[in-house]
């Protein structure tokens, strides 16, 4: 730095530093969203579980559909166990409780 301020290099070397900066802040910050949505639905599907066990319990039924956000979640209760499935992202997933 002169005491006329800041170079053209100087100014270009801060710029090329901050793009570096965002440019890798914005893959992990998707990722991390990306890994949140994931969290949110296995959390709905043990809700859906925890329902589905009290259903069973108190009236006797074995299966049934609930809606979240757009999800449906399809529990079955078979064994002793509730087992919860829903389709996201193109893929089926199942969490068995």
């Amino acid at each position: 730095m002169t005491e006329q301020g800041f170079s053209f290099v100087e100014a270009l070397l801060a710029v090329v530093i901050l793009f570096f900066l965002s440019a890798s802040l914005v893959p992990l910050t998707f990722h991390m969203k990306q890994q949140l949505e994931g969290q949110k639905r296995q959390t709905h599907a043990a809700e859906v579980a925890f329902n589905g066990a009290l259903l069973q319990q108190r009236y006797g039924e074995w299966s049934g559909v609930q809606e979240i956000e757009g999800i449906s979640y399809f529990w079955n209760f078979d064994l002793g166990s509730v087992c919860v499935k829903y389709d996201a992202d193109l893929e089926e997933y199942e969490l068995c409780v």
